[in-house]
């Protein structure tokens, strides 16, 4: 009742006004506030979170970005993991694996939310809502000959990780078109499947140096505008 109150009343106050003073009433008798544009990404910032997966396992994720530029990293502290590149504008990104999985996400002011596609037989999109966190927490690798060590560390300063030993080599952006072809998505999970993994060894906190096969190696923490 209030608001028809409200509006009988703005309608009387225009049929007893003029013209001009009838759209100064209007503008003022208007109860519905103007929405305020999201908080705008930040130049540099990074989100971490925990996923259930279906199976019951837990994939933790972390997205980086610098500028226009993110990306991504998602483990299960086993044998999967996967990074992911590509861009943001006004706080949307589209992300992608060189093994053609994706992420889909958007800033909302507070966190990042959106799905993650594993290339699987069978694999869902799984929903994520990443908060932010403050440095050191991140994303940190470490590389020595042909392995690769890569961590994920959470602001209580634990961490998963897993380490591949098969020449992992660069990491590359997938093609969109190309991440669409069955072809290519079979070919690039077998290369996943082909790759030998095992969780990643112990790394230091604050000094973030790792024991890769005998050799200390430093890892060095991941931005948002780094290639790997």
């Amino acid at each position: 009742m209030k608001s028809i109150r409200g509006t009988r009343r703005c309608r009387a106050l225009t049929s007893a006004a003029g013209a001009a003073v009838a759209l100064g009433v209007l503008a003022g008798c208007s109860s519905t506030p103007a929405a305020s544009p999201a908080d705008p990404m930040p130049k540099a910032a990074t989100f971490l979170t925990d996923m259930a997966e279906p199976d019951g396992t837990t994939m933790t994720m972390a997205v980086t970005v610098e500028g226009d530029k993110a990306v991504a990293y998602a483990t299960n502290g086993t044998d999967i993991d996967a990074y992911f590149f590509g861009t943001q504008a006004n706080g949307k990104m589209d992300l992608t694996s060189m093994y053609a999985d994706s992420i889909t996400a958007s800033f909302d002011g507070t966190k990042v939310s959106g799905e993650m596609t594993m290339n699987e037989k069978g694999a869902a999109p799984v929903k994520f809502s990443a908060g932010s966190v403050a440095a050191p927490a991140g994303i940190y690798t470490a590389t020595h000959n042909n392995a690769r060590a890569s961590f994920i560390v959470r602001p209580d300063r634990s961490m998963v990780g897993v380490m591949d030993n098969s020449a992992p080599g660069d990491h590359k952006v997938t093609d969109a078109a190309a991440a669409q072809d069955q072809q290519f998505k079979d070919s690039v999970r077998q290369m996943r499947l082909d790759r030998e993994m095992q969780p990643a060894p112990e790394m230091a906190y604050g000094t973030w140096s790792v024991n890769m096969h005998g050799n200390t190696v430093t890892a060095v923490r991941v931005t948002g505008d780094m290639t790997m």
